[in-house]
């Protein structure tokens, strides 16, 4: 068989060969200038594919990085304020331990206020502390809200949430980057859960007494024995034992012996060590512990007192002869929950809104938000009820209507509010309200009413029996306080060095990934160069074999 090939057709077959080979060395030499194997696709498809997914994988890895710098930094910052706060509460328990000396002054006590009165306001500070984007450390989601105002009335409120951020620092791992101020500082546990009034009873009532509604008041400068608010011991059977059974009734029977009722006038005095006896002239008075809490009973003698015939103490002066210490009796009951109300800075009037107290238990600790209400006038009677905390789109959960005349009254899921005579409220009047629970006290609530009682202690007996009590309170609240402070400490070393150790898994992740790459992308110089001069070669072979294959035409075979 005879092929016949065309002049043409040699021509462009050559020219092919020359451009082929051309591009080969080319490319090789493109590949040896970048230093990758891949330039295109093209190169590898399956290479490329599982490049594209190493670089995504980078990419993540990039963004892991930039979270953990910027959690490390928010948490650091956290630490140093905490480590700060710590630093101010240990010096107020100093305080408070200095305040309780019964050897003080009224002068001595407005002096250790004065400066407690510089540390409540700097550690006001600190809780208000800002990052360095500006938001606020401790108010939760609500980074651009101060978490916690002063009120009018001394109190203090938080006006953040309870949420916490978070930033993903690895595939399967967040990592909390601030804690709110509501765990911090507010929820607390509040020893000093029980009121307590002094009666006189009359020895002639049958036992047991009358409710302690029906006790008269003792007059304080008859009043002998003095017993102290009561501290929280143990939570559990407050809740279960304590409440379910109060209002009690603490009677004197005589010099050195108790009684105690139960609301429904059971005598449970049995469940007390010691069954009732106490010792009245003991220096360091008497410790009851009944169902969860721990009291503590003094006797403080006036002048004139025999201390050998405690029984015919006189406990009202008007009438000579009267029996004295046992004729004391107290009223123990738990404290209800109380409200701070504040008014808006921009209210149109000068109404004031008051919290009256808690009519229905029951709806309030179903329907009552715990993070408390605000109540915005639409007109002079019409209201609505918003939860905190309240954004730009947050709905009215409640509408009601507090009409005159003043002082007006009206209820809040359970709880009672009036508003005072004769202002009158004008639409667009907000008033916050944050309900107190007794179960908690925050830190600076703590703080606050033990300086309030430094200012106004009288250094008599019974006042330094009350300061000795009000310290007590505040030493075992600051305590509660400083054990949560430190516990979520603990937890920001936790996840500071959790940071750490991703940290270094990441960059262990990112040396892998950027190894693989390298396989995978860069290029073998010795292959390539020996590539390129073997490509070199062909190319010059076909360039030479071109222009001889190009001569050879019909003309030069004829003579």
């Amino acid at each position: 068989m005879v092929m016949r090939i065309s002049s043409i057709q040699a021509f462009n077959n050559g020219v092919s060969g020359i451009g082929r080979n051309y591009a080969n060395v080319i490319r090789t030499q493109e590949q040896i200038s970048s230093g990758n194997r891949i330039l295109t696709p093209a190169d590898d498809p399956v290479a490329s594919v599982r490049l594209l997914q190493l670089e995504q994988q980078q990419a993540v890895l990039g963004q892991y990085k930039e979270n953990l710098t910027a959690a490390k930094n928010s948490l650091t910052q956290e630490e140093t304020t905490i480590t700060s706060v710590v630093n101010v509460l240990q010096r107020i328990r100093e305080l408070a331990v200095q305040g309780g000396g019964g050897a003080l002054s009224a002068d001595d006590r407005r002096s250790i206020a004065k400066e407690l009165g510089e540390r409540e306001g700097e550690l006001l500070n600190l809780m208000n502390s800002r990052n360095a984007r500006g938001e606020y450390l401790f108010s939760g989601f609500l980074g651009k809200t101060e978490p916690f105002q002063r009120n009018p009335d001394g109190t203090y409120s938080y006006l953040g949430d309870e949420g916490q951020r978070s930033l993903q620092v690895a595939g399967s791992t967040n990592v909390a980057i601030n804690d709110n101020g509501e765990r911090l500082f507010e929820d607390v546990t509040n020893a000093n859960r029980v009121l307590e009034a002094a009666g006189v009873n009359n020895p002639a009532l049958p036992t047991p007494p009358l409710p302690a509604t029906t006790i008269p008041a003792l007059p304080a400068a008859d009043q002998r024995v003095f017993m102290s608010p009561g501290l929280v011991q143990d939570n559990d059977a407050f809740n279960s034992d304590f409440r379910a059974d109060e209002p009690y009734s603490l009677v004197f029977v005589s010099g050195n012996e108790f009684r105690i009722y139960d609301g429904a006038g059971a005598d449970v005095t049995s469940e007390v060590p010691g069954g009732g006896l106490i010792d009245p002239l003991a220096s360091g008075g008497n410790v009851i512990n009944f169902r969860g809490m721990r009291f503590q009973l003094d006797v403080a003698l006036q002048a004139g007192d025999n201390e050998l015939d405690l029984d015919n103490l006189l406990a009202d002066t008007a009438t000579p002869g009267t029996p004295g210490i046992n004729t004391h009796s107290f009223t123990l009951q738990s404290a209800p929950t109380d409200f701070a109300v504040t008014r808006a800075s921009t209210n149109n009037s000068a109404a004031i809104v008051s919290a009256a107290g808690i009519s229905n238990q029951a709806v309030f600790d179903s329907q009552f938000p715990t993070s408390g209400i605000v109540l915005r006038f639409i007109n002079d009677t019409d209201y609505e009820v918003y939860a905190q905390p309240v954004g730009p789109g947050s709905p009215a959960i409640d509408t009601g209507t507090a009409a005159g005349p003043y002082p007006s009254s009206f209820t809040v899921f359970g709880a009672d509010f009036s508003i005072s005579a004769p202002a009158t409220v004008a639409g667009g009047d907000e008033f916050t309200v944050q309900p107190q629970f007794q179960e908690q006290r925050s830190i600076l609530n703590t703080i606050s009413r033990l300086r309030q009682a430094l200012e106004s202690s009288p250094t008599s007996p019974a006042g330094n029996l009350a300061m000795r009590d009000e310290v007590a309170i505040a030493l075992t609240n600051l305590d509660n306080g400083l054990g949560k402070v430190l516990e979520v400490q603990t937890e920001i070393g936790a996840r500071l060095n959790l940071i750490d150790t991703t940290e270094i898994d990441n960059e262990d992740v990112t040396l892998v990934n950027k190894a693989v790459q390298a396989d995978l992308r860069e290029l073998d110089y010795a292959e390539a160069l020996s590539r390129l001069s073997f490509q070199t070669i062909i190319l010059e072979a076909a360039q030479q074999s071109y222009v001889k294959i190009a001569g050879l035409n019909l003309f030069s075979q004829l003579r």
